[in-house]
């Protein structure tokens, strides 16, 4: 009997779920929660002085210790992939970066593309003689006489008062 304690009871079912009727070194293997929750109390004590005699028909768990190899070699494992998923994490957020840049690159080229097409549409009615660019020019040459107008009044006031003070 093999027996794997887990801190989430959602791990351990996953577990069951995963392993339940698989083959290891050739042998079916029978996946069951176990009722035991404090391994100290399941173990053989009989066994942990090396003279249990009872076997497979100990109803007490003998553990037995994890080889060092075998837990470098699990530690290199999960190394290596938490450096792969790290990876995986890092070549993602490079791809939604350039997906980013070329949509916003993409409404930049629309936006030039549209201001170059009004531009465009201005002055080739202008030069065909239309009204769309026309009234638009008009007005802006209105705005700026009525302008210029406005600032000529207020020099004139303003040299006008001042020779009043003089005289």
């Amino acid at each position: 009997h093999v027996y794997a304690k887990f801190s989430d009871e959602e791990e351990a079912a996953d577990a069951l779920n995963i392993l339940n009727g698989r083959y290891y070194d050739g042998r079916r293997m029978e996946v069951e929660f176990s009722p035991v929750t404090d391994f100290r109390e399941a173990r053989c004590r009989d066994f942990d002085e090396d003279t249990c005699r009872r076997g497979g028909f100990c109803n007490f768990m003998h553990i037995k210790p994890v080889p060092m190899c075998l837990i470098r070699d699990m530690e290199v494992d999960a190394e290596e992939e938490r450096r792969r998923e790290e990876m995986e994490r890092l070549e993602r957020e490079r791809k939604e970066r350039r997906r980013k840049e070329r949509k916003r690159e993409g409404r930049r080229d629309r936006d030039r593309d549209r201001d170059r097409d009004r531009d465009g549409e201005g002055r080739s009615s202008r030069r065909k003689g239309g009204s769309g660019g026309g009234e638009s020019r008009s007005r802006s040459r209105s705005r700026s006489r009525s302008r210029s107008d406005s600032r000529r009044r207020k020099s004139r006031d303003r040299s006008g008062s001042e020779g009043g003070m003089d005289a």
